[in-house]
């Protein structure tokens, strides 16, 4: 099996009853709603043209259980489908609206990003500083568990239009990775070294983005106590030790690819480019590294390697980041709107912005790596 997939062909599986090759309806979809294609392929938005599905969230609730099948076959075609113009409004109705698909088994226990629970299983999608810009990732493909589905809800949109949550096609970027670099994750596979500070240390003098990506153990595991922690350690595959200063210190090893779960085939699957820190350049990255925090010599919380133990070499960090640029998708949101990713086939970023941003997202389903 090649660890390289070519997406299938769209005017074969996508049934749009439209002149247009990108937009119309689709019947498995009903008469209900109209899609649409972004004109960079994805993702497909689905927008109501009934009353009763622009005006009543029940109704919305009831349409989307009944499709999920549909939607399904969506997702595993263009990784992101967008519902834009459904009526939903605030955090519990968006946990509702997602309540028929199942949660991923491990939450968010030992997540790398900064965000808190919202309302049950919904959380902020992220309280990364909003001058920062987050590279294209899978959600949490560094451990053993992983979400298979991401749904994301625009509560509140950036005024200045900023703060989408970029995507891009898996297929297309890993396609445009050089060879070497695939052969080289596949030979030796990748190795995550996570710090998790002691939160209840000072952290006088931390810029406001270090403590975010500097997460306390006991944030990042939703306890106070180290049992457990070490019981989610062990659960989620990771190696872990208690260090001097009361941090925590993991590692975890994987292939760097996973085979879709319904698919079958084989994925770059690996934050390689999301949690290695580089120093600053002309863009500010969620890890970018300033003179201050180098200077004050911190443990730094995200540490990829080859799996052998093996350094990276930046200047192919760098390419691939080039490469996201080439692939990404930067649709603003809409309020109301909700995204599904399937987490193989599409990975996701965030782009700057100003003013007021709330963004939450549920991860739903459990993936497993080899």
């Amino acid at each position: 099996m090649n660890d390289t997939a070519v997406s299938p062909s769209r005017s074969k599986t996508l049934d749009i009853l439209s002149s247009s090759p990108v937009s119309g309806t689709h019947a498995a979809l009903g008469d209900e709603v109209t899609v649409h294609l972004h004109s960079q392929g994805i993702p497909l938005f689905v927008m109501p043209v009934s009353k009763r599905l622009k005006s009543n969230f029940e109704a919305f609730h009831m349409w989307l259980i009944d499709h999920e099948e549909a939607i399904e076959k969506l997702l595993l075609e263009f990784g992101a489908v967008r519902f834009r113009g459904f009526p939903v409004n605030g955090s519990e109705q968006f946990r509702d609206l997602m309540s028929h698909y199942p949660a991923a088994a491990m939450g968010y226990k030992g997540g790398g990003g900064p965000r808190a629970a919202v309302s049950g299983r919904v959380m902020e999608a992220t309280r990364t500083d909003k001058d920062r810009y987050i590279q294209l990732h899978h959600e949490m493909c560094y451990q053993r568990q992983w979400p298979l589905k991401l749904a994301f809800y625009s509560n509140v949109v950036p005024s200045d239009g900023g703060g989408a949550t970029t995507i891009a096609d898996i297929r297309r970027y890993e396609a445009k990775i050089p060879q070497r670099i695939l052969d080289e994750v596949r030979k030796r596979g990748v190795l995550y070294s996570r710090n998790f500070r002691d939160g209840r240390e000072p952290t006088e003098g931390w810029t406001s983005q270090f403590l975010n990506m500097h997460r306390p153990w006991q944030e990042a595991f939703f306890t106070e106590d180290k049992a457990e922690v070490e019981a989610a350690c062990e659960a989620g595959g990771l190696e872990w030790h208690w260090l001097d200063d009361g941090s925590l210190q993991t590692e975890a090893r994987n292939s760097g690819f996973v085979t879709h779960p319904v698919l079958g085939t084989r994925h770059w699957f690996n934050q390689i480019s999301n949690q290695t820190a580089l120093p600053q350049g002309d863009r500010l990255w969620h890890n970018t590294l300033t003179a201050e925090d180098l200077r004050q010599g911190k443990r730094y919380p995200n540490e990829p390697h080859f799996g052998d133990g093996g350094k990276i070499p930046a200047e192919d960090v760098e390419l691939l980041r080039k490469l996201e640029d080439e692939v990404l998708v930067d649709e603003p949101y809409v309020p109301g709107e909700i995204m599904m990713l399937d987490n193989v086939l599409c990975v996701h970023g965030r782009t700057p912005y100003k003013g007021q941003r709330d963004t939450l997202i549920q991860l739903l389903g459990t993936g497993t790596s080899e």
